[in-house]
């Protein structure tokens, strides 16, 4: 699990950034596996911000995570100037970067 204040990435996935716990849940459906982008991010993205009513993003792999808090497997991360929650899958094999 990931541990608050930490800085960590994921190289392989562009990773889904959600509002709020509740929207991260929600788990958005049919275009997102596990908060996993399986189409284009920017499309997913505009999309689903548009549907909720909340700016959903998303960051790209490579992106430094800071872990600001940690709820059961969704975990608010500072992904450079975005805010926001991801949903952790251990496939994700998101690394601590030290």
């Amino acid at each position: 699990m990931l541990e608050v204040g930490k800085l960590y990435s994921c190289s392989e996935y562009f990773l889904m950034l959600y509002p709020d716990k509740d929207t991260a849940a929600a788990d958005l459906g049919a275009a997102v596996e596990g908060g996993v982008v399986r189409v284009a991010a920017t499309t997913v993205a505009a999309y689903w911000s548009e549907v909720i009513g909340k700016p959903v993003s998303y960051c790209n792999p490579e992106t430094p995570l800071l872990v600001l808090s940690v709820k059961e497997e969704y975990i608010q991360v500072l992904a450079g100037e975005q805010k926001g929650w991801i949903i952790y899958r251990d496939w994700l094999e998101i690394k601590e970067i030290r």
